[in-house]
């Protein structure tokens, strides 16, 4: 699969967006969507991911990665499955604004799209330990901040510390000997 990035980043004039009353579009403009749409999916630089691909330029082009990742976001933000994801692409047009997918025809996320994805990356971090998507995180983690209305001078409970501090757990617990425990 050849690596492209997206071209079809603004609304055409055959748009599904533009069939929408103005009522609706005023909603989506107004909601979350709109948000990311005109915050956080300009940010995502695919050309950070072109190394996952083939620099072939015959081979099959690749669901645009800005699309991609930022469905992941969506993913973690709105905390669903893969499956409850796909099914809002398809058929919500909030997340489709979001991804700029709404003059596709049809979507471009399939079931697998999302886990080929993260293959890739496991599999070019294991070869170089670079992790992509976390620098991609980094680069983007001050808009980020802002649009979820974030304070970053608190510290948060959520389920990433809880596991690491499980983990750490498990390390001092190894580490002490059997008639202490």
């Amino acid at each position: 699969m050849g690596f492209s990035a997206n071209k079809h980043q603004q609304l055409s004039l055959d748009d599904n967006f533009n069939q929408l009353t103005d009522r609706t579009k005023k909603f989506i403009l107004n909601s979350w969507a709109g948000a990311f749409a005109k915050t956080i999916f300009p940010l995502i630089n695919e050309e950070r991911f072109a190394v996952l691909y083939s620099s072939n330029a015959f081979s099959r082009p690749n669901t645009p990665v800005n699309i991609v990742v930022a469905a992941l976001l969506l993913k973690e933000m709105c905390r669903l499955t893969d499956d409850e994801l796909l099914l809002n692409i398809l058929t919500d047009v909030k997340y489709q604004y979001a991804l700029n997918t709404t003059s596709y025809l049809e979507q471009p996320i399939s079931d697998r799209t999302l886990s080929r994805f993260r293959k890739r990356l496991y599999y070019y971090e294991m070869e170089t330990g670079v992790d992509l998507l976390k620098e991609e995180m980094l680069a983007m983690a001050e808009k980020m901040v802002d649009f979820m209305d974030i304070n970053p001078s608190l510290k948060r409970m959520d389920s990433v510390m809880i596991a690491s501090s499980c983990k750490r757990c498990l390390d001092l617990k190894s580490s002490i000997p059997v008639s202490v425990i």
